[in-house]
């Protein structure tokens, strides 16, 4: 018995030292591989990524949006965005939120704290829209977009539609259980719709449907 506790307190002591020998990894083809601030990852708070062929696009938590190539790393955040020093109208934020491509127009839509940003696939033509442009809230916290190419963010006020010329805002009015938006799916022409206090709601491209609540 006592042989058997010496065993355990080993084991124990074995596992929690392997967690500061060790520390996360991701792993590849070849092996594993660690990446941290110092091998050029801006920001190691991540709130969102998306893929498109072989880029990597990274959302990050006050440090813009970053991209990687495979070799190369770039970034793009509100200072190295705008058009000419005394505009605004590159990035919005830097505190990403949110990002999704859309592989039909070739453009990536970035959700952040303030609204939302739009460029091509090579970081360039940056739109924003806020709520003077139609959102019910800038505080972004989803986004996807359909098979027709209809751009759809997931607000505390709603949810919103972007056909490329006007956003149309659905709430709790329209269709929605409850306002406040959590996760925003589309699956074979339907969008699904999560909100914070449990609901799930589909809009069919007519009609909004509960599926469940609490």
């Amino acid at each position: 018995m006592e042989n058997n506790s010496r065993w355990l307190v080993f084991l124990v002591l074995m596992s929690l030292l392997s967690l500061f020998l060790f520390p996360s990894t991701s792993y590849a083809n070849n092996g594993w591989l660690k990446y941290f601030r110092k091998d050029t990852l801006l920001n190691t708070y991540t709130r969102a990524y998306a893929m498109s062929n072989d880029k990597l696009y990274v959302g990050t938590y006050g440090d813009g949006l970053v991209v990687y190539d495979g070799n190369n790393t770039k970034a793009y955040t509100t200072k190295n965005t705008n058009s000419s020093v005394n505009v605004s109208d590159g990035l919005i934020s830097d505190l990403i939120t949110c990002l999704t491509v859309d592989t039909q127009n070739n453009r990536i839509w970035i959700g952040t704290n303030e609204g939302i940003s739009s460029c091509n696939l090579s970081g360039e033509e940056w739109n924003r829209y806020t709520v003077k442009n139609g959102l019910p809230n800038e505080v972004i916290r989803d986004i996807a977009v359909d098979e027709k190419g209809n751009v759809w963010a997931g607000t505390p006020s709603g949810v919103a539609r972007y056909d490329g010329t006007d956003w149309k805002i659905y709430n709790s009015s329209s269709g929605l259980f409850e306002d406040s938006i959590h996760s925003v799916t589309v699956r074979n022409g339907c969008v699904w719709v999560a909100t914070v206090g449990g609901s799930v709601s589909r809009f069919d491209g007519q009609n909004w449907k509960v599926f469940m609540h609490y």
